[in-house]
């Protein structure tokens, strides 16, 4: 008889016994709250098996079923909001471009504190110096960004504009103007900063989001500068 045959109940015991603790781990590397919850049902169940089976702990499954049943309720609940929220096109493209790994209800949440609005051609969105009322999401059309009055680039659908003043609640470093008609979704920023505070992943997503779209910017303006070298 093998080795393996010889010791199979160990190896099972050894792997059913870490496997709760590897879901668990997994499950805390997930970035959206849905995912986390399944896998943590995952580690539920191998916590169950293990402690009914193999420690024949009472107590250990108690537990491990109602981490398992928790989770699960949560599993539903979101699921419940997700399914409620509906999305127009504007508002699906703000949650693709800018924050992606929430939940449908985390963003519906989250456009709710915002406004939609048209810009004509010349329309002031922030204004060098000042401080910015509304994190602004570009929907359509392009805009100029303004130092000392001279053009230093363009925002363009997908941008934000007035992250950096939003984040480090400090004046605009620019001054940004429509350059032609624009749709854009404005969100105000103390009811922002509200909603950060009271969902910490809200916040991770715009942080994130902010990061990817100074990145972008920061791209077009070195592949600007190379052209024109």
């Amino acid at each position: 008889m093998s080795f393996l045959a010889q010791n199979s109940e160990i190896f099972t015991r050894f792997f059913v016994g870490n496997l709760e603790y590897v879901l668990l781990i997994i499950s805390m590397m997930m970035t959206r709250m849905l995912m986390l919850r399944v896998v943590a049902v995952s580690s539920g169940v191998a916590g169950t098996s293990y402690s009914w089976f193999w420690l024949a702990d009472p107590v250990g499954t108690f537990w491990e079923i109602v981490f398992t049943g928790v989770n699960i309720g949560q599993i539903a609940l979101i699921s419940f909001r997700n399914r409620s929220t509906q999305f127009n096109d504007e508002e699906r493209a703000f949650y693709s471009q800018i924050v992606p790994t929430l939940e449908a209800y985390q963003v519906r949440r989250l456009i709710a504190i915002g406004t939609w609005l048209d810009g004509r051609p010349g329309y002031e969105l922030t204004r060098q110096g000042e401080f910015v009322s509304h994190l602004i999401f570009l929907k359509s059309g392009r805009a100029s960004v303004l130092v000392n009055n001279t053009t230093v680039g363009y925002c363009t659908p997908g941008n934000l504009i007035g992250e950096i003043s939003i984040r480090r609640g400090k004046p605009a470093t620019a001054t940004v103007t429509a350059k032609e008609c624009i749709r854009y979704l404005a969100l105000e920023r103390e009811a922002l900063h509200r909603l950060m505070r009271a969902d910490p992943e809200i916040a991770l997503a715009i942080d994130a989001g902010n990061r990817l779209d100074l990145e972008g910017k920061l791209i077009r303006m070195n592949e600007a500068a190379l052209r024109s070298a």
